[in-house]
């Protein structure tokens, strides 16, 4: 039996985005356009380019809760781009999710553990 869209394959962790997006920025202010870039190499997207406008929905959410602040980049020629960079409570709640990824990672340890040894010892069968 196949799971190709189960959510069991994890192939999008979706919930991970904003962990992520105050991850890519707390490093440098990037264009909304490179952060969906930059979020579609992260293997929390499976390999598969976001959501553009779920990812630009939650720029904007962020930007709004205070999390991030964005400015209008307005060159001579093309398009106008927002950039956005996390501020002092975006660097907070970054802080805290760093904490709480970590208690995932225990338990998620602990998980795995404990399914190995439900499935039994090592065997050449395929999981279905």
């Amino acid at each position: 039996m196949e799971f190709l869209d189960c959510p069991c394959t994890g192939k999008s962790l979706t919930r991970l985005v904003r962990p992520a997006v105050l991850t890519l920025l707390a490093g440098e202010t990037l264009h909304g356009y490179e952060v969906l870039r930059r979020l579609a190499a992260m293997r929390i997207c499976g390999g598969r380019r976001p959501d553009a406008a779920g990812v630009y929905r939650t720029l904007r959410d962020m930007e709004f809760e205070g999390l991030l602040a964005g400015a209008w980049d307005l060159p001579e020629q093309g398009p106008a781009k927002r950039r956005f960079s996390v501020t002092p409570r975006g660097l907070a709640c970054l802080a805290r999710w760093n904490a709480t990824l970590a208690e995932y990672q225990a338990a998620i340890g602990q998980l795995l553990e404990a399914a190995g040894a439900a499935l039994g010892p090592a065997t050449d069968r395929e999981a279905s």
